[in-house]
């Protein structure tokens, strides 16, 4: 238990990192989009910003992986073979998900630079950089939609009361991270900070992690209870 309670610990770091380097990516004063086109203000960033969100989604999602194998041992010694399975999905979304959304976050503004910086046109930097993020998109929404099942087994699981945690943790997902990004978005609208609000569904990967770390902390205080 004290393992998995520390793996659940490092998938909560590393969602932390997700939400850092999303930050690197999107809060800039101009951007209120979500990572999809070409953005010209790319010129003016720096490209270390780019960069260290790159590596950060690698170290996320390095310390995620351990973290799964805790999730799936909290689902599986509490649920049967369909949220088992389920969970078995989120697997694919969690091991390829720091590499491909930091690919398409991270990837387009390093090109846009390097195409300039090498004395390329805008339209030449656009054009290259949006072939890129074409290429990309489809692979990239394809293991989101396997991450989508790390969210709906961790609600099921939570609202369940089966972890023997109150219901409302189930806001210690994407549900909540949803809440607090909206919010976010509201109250930053129209300044630099606005775009971050792109990174709360890193969030919710965190928060689900610290789902995981909770009952295995609630096990382990049960089992020195008893002992």
């Amino acid at each position: 238990m004290k393992t998995n309670k520390i793996f659940a610990l490092m998938g909560f770091v590393g969602g932390l990192l997700f939400v850092v380097g999303d930050g690197l990516l999107y809060w800039y004063a101009g951007n209120s989009g979500n990572g999809t086109d070409v953005d010209p203000l790319w010129a003016g960033l720096p490209e270390w910003r780019f960069v260290l969100s790159f590596v950060l989604g690698f170290a996320g999602m390095i310390l995620m992986l351990p973290a799964f194998v805790s999730f799936y041992r909290m689902i599986a010694a509490t649920f049967g073979r369909v949220l088992r399975l389920f969970t078995a999905f989120m697997g694919v979304g969690v091991a390829a998900t720091g590499f491909l959304h930091f690919s398409i976050g991270a990837l387009p503004p390093i090109t846009y630079k390097a195409v300039l910086d090498a004395g390329g046109t805008a339209a030449m930097a656009t054009a290259v950089s949006q072939h890129w993020i074409d290429v990309v998109t489809p692979v990239n929404l394809c293991l989101i939609l396997f991450l989508c099942f790390e969210y709906i087994v961790h609600f099921a699981a939570a609202v369940s009361g089966k972890l023997g945690l109150p219901r409302i943790t189930c806001l210690l997902g994407i549900v909540g991270a949803a809440v607090v990004g909206v919010a976010w978005k509201l109250i930053f609208s129209g300044t630099a900070a606005e775009g971050a609000y792109n990174g709360f569904e890193s969030l919710g990967e965190a928060l689900t992690f610290l789902t995981a770390f909770l009952y295995w902390r609630k096990m382990e205080n049960s089992g020195s209870a008893h002992s």
